[in-house]
């Protein structure tokens, strides 16, 4: 078994040889494909997705994001380079507020639907007991459900209804009886439906929005990232200019102090 092959003095004179002669590209386009390499990977660019987050978000996204914004603004110094990498931070963060905003949304329609089901199970659980309130079809179906087995019983339930029907059958009272059921549980069920329908549209309008704290939270969050935004479009959009030798005015600052001891009139 042999060690590592050694490297000659010779070999090492001729490898810093070629280094002092590497000078990198030589071409305007070869100089404009590798002039990004510091930054790509740069302190942004690594701080927008850190390691924690890989698993979570693309890095890959986020590069092409950058990629394009260096494409669009041509950043022409490493000042501009690191405004275009603000500006796609900015971008990058803002789509991850809105995707956090859309989780709490998401969230709050679940946490609706489960309070709707364990609503449900309970008034279910409520409509078996005797003592319940009954609305009036849930309470007439009840009450034929109940006497369907007893002639007597049923005979009375549905002559008091209908008078008309005094005149029939035992047979023919069952079968008035049964239609009437058929006929209840279709109403019931076309009503339970609507209110349904109803319920989820309110929740649904409701929930449109994440809860109003974490809506607050979001829109301060959404109104800072636009600030920072703006701000490095503007700083990038007047180096431009300056660079380009248009005559640019400075920028405008504007302090505000709050006297707290005002003088009297």
């Amino acid at each position: 078994m042999t060690g590592p092959k050694r490297v000659t003095e010779k070999q090492l004179a001729a490898n810093r040889a070629n280094a002092l002669r590497s000078t990198g590209p030589q071409t305007a386009q070869g100089r404009a494909a590798v002039r990004y390499n510091a930054l790509t990977h740069g302190v942004l660019a690594q701080a927008v997705i850190p390691e924690a987050l890989e698993p979570y978000e693309s890095r890959a996204a986020f590069e092409a994001l950058l990629a394009t914004l260096r494409e669009e603004f041509a950043p022409g110094n490493s000042i501009e380079e690191l405004l275009v990498e603000q500006i796609a931070a900015a971008y990058w963060r803002l789509s991850r507020l809105y995707r956090a905003e859309a989780g709490a949304i998401a969230q709050a329609h679940d946490d609706a639907e489960t309070s709707r089901q364990r609503g449900d199970d309970i008034l279910k659980v409520l409509a078996l007991s005797p003592v319940t309130a009954l609305d009036p079809l849930t309470a007439r179906r009840r009450e034929i459900e109940n006497r369907l087995n007893n002639k007597r019983q049923l005979r009375s339930a549905m002559v008091s209804a209908d008078p008309s029907l005094a005149d029939l059958s035992d047979d023919e009272i069952r079968q008035a009886a049964e239609r009437e059921l058929d006929a209840l549980t279709q109403q019931i069920e076309q009503r339970d439906r609507q209110q349904e329908q109803h319920c989820r549209a309110v929740e649904s309008a409701i929930n449109s929005l994440p809860p109003i704290d974490d809506a607050i939270k979001f829109a301060r969050y959404e109104t800072a990232l636009q600030n920072q935004l703006d701000r490095a479009l503007s700083r990038l959009e007047r180096l431009q200019r300056l660079r380009g030798g248009e005559a640019v005015a400075p920028p405008v600052q504007v302090e505000v102090s709050v006297n707290e001891t005002p003088d009297a009139l």
